[in-house]
């Protein structure tokens, strides 16, 4: 049977939770700690590497391939126009390397940031259905989770660039709200233009992390729920109402463990990066470069992504009795097994 992740028909009260013994899968099924979500987080990949580790790999991988393939088209352009910036003694002197080098290292690595803008989303997809059925102790294959984001895979697409658009549009309209102030007061005094535009620029940041925050269950959302697009933005904006520091410190400490992590593995192949930059190799910086960047890029995908996925099935479970669901969906699936019920 499987758990029903749409919008409940009613919610139950916030603060309930099941018996702490119910842990059919990675995460007891009740209100999550930080340290349940990041077990359950590590445990997703345990529980299922074909999807969380195999799939995230090809992925990646193909778009890190596309994203080299097409930087490698643009290489010409970009060394004329660093060649036209800087002349030969300014990069040997700042220790750069040939024109041509630069722009192979950079294109190599814009490429697939451009291509991931559109794997990404739908990796993140992939990554919340298989971390949702492991809650229940379920191992999804690759091919079950494909058919359940497929249809879902242009609202994921859809919803990133869209959700871009706003974060540039919403930070292009305060950094003009704040040029306008400052300039408005400097007239009358110089420093009170300097203090108004800081603490006007330390709000407009303030805001735009508290967007960011009151969206980002938005994803997961639309991953898991049968419902329309600006339906799910709806959800998941009403899903983290009333977290917000939980929700943001949770992943602020994943960010920063993912960065941790991320530069303990990345750092022995960046400083191989070197030896094909000194010896003039390009398919040596090119190898090197995908390969960084693919381990990189996995590790914070993977661990991210099932962060996210479970602080949507916590919020649910806190807000709409999401535990209630998955206790009664385990207990079935166990009957089935022939196994002792929960």
């Amino acid at each position: 049977m499987q758990p029903h992740y749409g919008p409940p028909p009613s919610a139950t009260p916030y603060g309930y939770a099941p018996p702490p013994a119910d842990k059919p899968g990675i995460v007891p099924l009740r209100p999550l700690g930080l340290g349940e979500i990041f077990d359950g987080a590590f445990g997703a990949v345990r529980h299922n590497p074909a999807v969380m580790l195999g799939m995230s790999l090809l992925v990646i991988l193909a778009a890190t391939v596309l994203g080299v393939a097409v930087g490698q088209l643009l290489t010409q352009g970009a060394s004329g126009l660093i060649g036209q910036a800087l002349s030969d003694d300014d990069l040997t002197g700042m220790g750069l390397g040939s024109a041509d080098a630069i722009a192979q290292m950079y294109t190599a690595m814009m490429g697939p940031g451009f291509a991931m803008l559109l794997a990404g989303p739908v990796l993140g997809g992939i990554l919340t259905v298989s971390v949702s059925r492991s809650v229940l102790g379920d191992k999804a294959s690759v091919r079950d989770v494909w058919q359940r984001v497929r249809p879902r895979v242009w609202r994921l697409i859809g919803w990133t660039f869209l959700n871009a658009v706003f974060m540039f549009a919403a930070v292009s309209v305060g950094i003009l709200l704040v040029a306008l102030l400052a300039w408005s007061l400097s007239q009358a005094s110089t420093a009170a233009a300097v203090i108004s535009g800081i603490v006007a620029g330390l709000a407009v940041v303030a805001a735009l992390v508290w967007l960011g925050v009151r969206l980002l269950l938005v994803p997961p959302t639309l991953a898991l729920e049968n419902v329309g697009l600006w339906r799910c933005v709806s959800r998941g904006w009403k899903l983290s109402r009333g977290g917000f520091w939980r929700i943001l410190g949770i992943y602020l400490l994943a960010a920063f463990v993912v960065s941790v992590i991320s530069q303990i593995v990345s750092m022995p192949l960046s400083a191989v990066t070197l030896i094909p930059t000194v010896s003039g190799s390009v398919a040596g910086l090119l190898a090197v470069t995908v390969l960084t960047t693919i381990v990189s890029t996995t590790i914070s995908t993977i661990f991210t992504a099932s962060v996210v996925a479970l602080l949507y099935i916590d919020a649910r479970m806190r807000r709409e009795g999401l535990d209630v669901a998955l206790a009664a969906a385990a207990a079935d699936r166990l009957k089935v097994n022939g196994v002792t019920t929960l």
